[in-house]
Formats: structure tokens, sequence, C-alpha cells
């Protein structure tokens, strides 16, 4: 059966140049990846170029009672997005706020101890915190009403030392050595209130998962994420799996792709991510490995388009139900019927 080595997380995740790359239990104390030697095309260049090249994204996946969300933060350096799209999941009604940053001289943060990100616009107020040596996540939202959807307001905070926390730490060329993508993700146990127009439609417990990535971009990047949240026979699951022209050319041993259940992870293989109908229709996601079959049913999907000059971006952010069967590490199949999840498309150009 498919498996990765989890190591113990370097002190540096580039050293003298080059990037440890890995899978590993556990996170650096930040999540840097500048200076690399050479990234692009094996041509040395002042550091300071190449950093430009560098985009950090911060996301924060949330799975509670009645509400299933996805914030994303997308920081650019010469500018920022922020994202929050919200469903009912009875009905998949969506609510979704968008807001452009102004230059700022890091909007994601690279420090994983302790750290916050914000936007701190009055009409799109959104803040994810993070602290006490992983131990503690929040997500904070106040969003005033539009042409479009109502005020929604809400916090989401995770306990401390609740049984699902887990952090791994994804260091992947990105598709070859000479660059790499480094990703935090941790996965938790939450408790969340939200309210639209003042009044509570929600108060309960949940799951989230958040990942704080940088990767060194090519000028046109494409890439899809897969998430599911929930409960499976009275356990917790969390999965993740992704595909993008940023993948490393040896996927076996590189890659993001893991299942968190009742706080063990398995490792899984890398997918293929399929939409033969349209993206508004059924997707397959599978692996060569038997351990992944699953089919994505769409129910509600958000759309942003951002163009500034020479530069485009295009994110999809899906709501649907999954059905299929998982392995995990010890070969149990886990059976999943109309459970809950998001496929986030996103592509940009420069």
């Amino acid at each position: 059966m498919y498996s990765r080595q989890l190591s113990e997380p370097p002190v540096h995740i580039i050293e003298n140049g080059k990037a440890n790359f890995g899978t590993y239990n556990g996170v650096s104390q930040r999540i840097d990846i500048r200076g690399m030697f050479a990234p692009y095309a094996g041509i040395p260049v002042p550091a300071f170029i190449s950093n430009l090249r560098i985009k950090g994204r911060l996301s924060f996946i949330f799975s509670t009672e009645k509400l299933e969300g996805f914030c994303e933060f997308l920081d650019f350096k010469a500018f920022g997005l922020s994202q929050l799209t919200i469903w009912e999941k009875d009905s998949g009604k969506k609510y979704s706020y968008s807001s452009f940053l102004p230059t700022r001289r890091r909007i994601v943060p690279k420090n994983t101890r302790q750290g916050s990100c914000t936007n701190y616009k009055k009409t799109r107020h959104i803040r994810i915190t993070w602290g006490k040596e992983h131990q503690h996540h929040s997500l904070a939202f106040n969003l005033k009403k539009n042409s479009i959807y109502p005020e929604i307001d809400g916090f989401i905070y995770s306990p401390i030392n609740d049984q699902m926390h887990k952090d791994l730490l994804f260091v992947n060329p990105s598709p070859s050595s000479s660059r790499c993508s480094a990703t935090w993700f941790t996965t938790m146990q939450i408790h969340g209130v939200t309210r639209i127009n003042g009044n509570k439609i929600d108060d309960s417990n949940g799951l989230a998962a958040m990942m704080l990535n940088r990767s060194y971009v090519k000028l046109h990047s494409k890439s899809t994420a897969v998430y599911a949240l929930g409960n499976v026979k009275g356990k917790n699951l969390v999965m993740q799996l992704k595909s993008s022209n940023l993948d490393a050319a040896d996927s076996d041993n590189y890659n993001d792709n893991v299942l968190i259940v009742d706080g063990e992870t398995t490792t899984l293989p890398p997918v293929y991510i399929t939409h033969p109908f349209g993206i508004n229709k059924n997707w397959i996601i599978q692996d060569t490995e038997n351990m992944i079959d699953l089919t994505f049913t769409p129910e509600s999907s958000a759309l942003k388009h951002l163009n500034i000059i020479v530069f485009r971006t295009t994110n999809t952010a899906i709501y649907g139900t999954f059905e299929g069967t998982l392995l995990d590490k010890n070969g149990q199949k886990i059976n999943l019927k109309n459970f809950p999840g998001i496929i986030y498309r996103s592509m940009f150009r420069l």
C-alpha cells in the first residue's frame, strides 16, 4: 500500500540555497522559502528579483452542523486579495464576499508559532489568527451587506489541546528541485457562532483545516484542491487532495495529499481530478493505488475574477457532496455518502 515517510521538521526549510524536501510530522517555526539558488532557468539573479515570484496563500476551511465555509488570503506582495464564502448545507444558499487589499509589507505572515492575517476594511473585516504553539486558531468576520448579500458576522475558534489537532509540513519540488512549495497544514475541532442581519443561524461544533503556503510561481499557474470535513460513523475526518501545474515531477514522493481520521495521519498518493461533463456536473477523483475513488456532486459555486493591468486571477469555490471510498494506512475502507466538501480552482497569470 502507498505511503510516504513522515520525518521530524527541519529548523529551516531552506539551507545553503537548497530546500529540505519531504513530508514532516510537525512544522518549522517559519514558512520561509527565500534563498534558493537560481530558482528560474538555473540563471543566478539577485535574490530580491526571484523573491518577487514567491506567492503567499492562507486558507481556512470549516464545516459546522449547518454551514460550510472557505476563507482565503492571497499575498502578491504588491497587493493582496481576501475572500470568504459560506454555504448553508440544507439549502446550498451561499454568501460570498471578496476584497482587494492594498500594498502592505506582508499580508500573509511566515511565523507558525503565532500570527494573524487581517483584512482591515470596515465593510469586509476578516481575521485569521493562530498562536500558543499551534494550539489555538480562530476566524472572525464582520461583513456588511451589499446589493446581493446580507450583513453576516461570526466567530469560529478551536479549543486548546483538542483531539483532532494535527500539524504537518509539506516541502515539495515545484516542479523541480530548483524551486519549492512549502505548506503548513493543520486540522482542528471548532465551535462556531454565525449571525445574518443579527439573527443567529448557527451555534455548533465542527471541524476545520488551515493551510499556509508559499511557492515560487510560474507566469501562468493553475491548481485544483479538494477538501472534505465531517464525521463518518463517529469518527472525525479531514481530507486534502491537490493537483496543479506546480506539482513535483516526482509526485509519488512529494505531494500535499493527506487524510486525518481522529488525529491519525494517512499520506495519500497523487490523484487525477477531472470533470468530464463540465465543472457544474460530477467530478471524478481517483488515484492509481486504489486508495481514492470519489465522485463530487456540486451544489453551489462562487466565482471571482480580477484583472489588474498585466495580472489576472480567477478563483472558483464549489460546495457539494462526496460519494465513494477511501483507504487509510491500515487498509480500513471508509465509505462516504452525501459527505460535505469543497473543490477550489485557482488560476492566475502574470
